[in-house]
């Protein structure tokens, strides 16, 4: 006989080889957003030992606080934009606490909800507290 087409066996393999493809694709998304969250848990980090070491130089409390005033005071590069810096394009803000200017907030715009749980979860034991507002899609940390 002349038969046409692909046998069953030939079709499980090919459906089989796309499911792996799409697996992997998929698992590469996640490890890309997992990548994001560690570079902004980096910068969020690194926006705090600044501030500390802007508090520890001549200020007493963190009045006055902002990422220019870190760059005067030379705890930051020169070169360093905090706008639509972040991993998600955001911006980055540093700033006294509104009710506590012995603490800093920093905060992350533009950033996903997922990308704001796990951020939160990241700086559980490290702030005083963290924020996320899902209309503004901004993530805060306090410390």
């Amino acid at each position: 006989m002349n038969n046409k087409g692909f046998s069953l066996m030939e079709l499980a393999i090919a459906v089989g080889l796309i499911a792996v493809m799409v697996g992997v694709v998929a698992a590469g998304g996640g490890m890309m957003n997992k990548c994001r969250v560690q570079r902004e848990v980096d910068a969020v980090d690194n926006l705090r030992v600044a501030a500390q070491n802007y508090l520890s130089t001549k200020n007493l409390t963190y009045s006055g606080i902002s990422v220019s005033a870190l760059k005067t005071a030379g705890l930051l590069p020169n070169n360093f934009d905090p706008s639509g810096a972040n991993s998600f394009g955001g911006n980055y803000t540093v700033s006294a606490n509104s009710s506590d200017n012995t603490k800093l907030d920093i905060a992350l715009g533009n950033i996903p909800e997922a990308m704001g749980n796990d951020l939160s979860a990241s700086f559980q034991a490290k702030s005083d507290s963290t924020s996320y507002d899902k209309t503004s899609k901004l993530w805060t940390a306090t410390f």
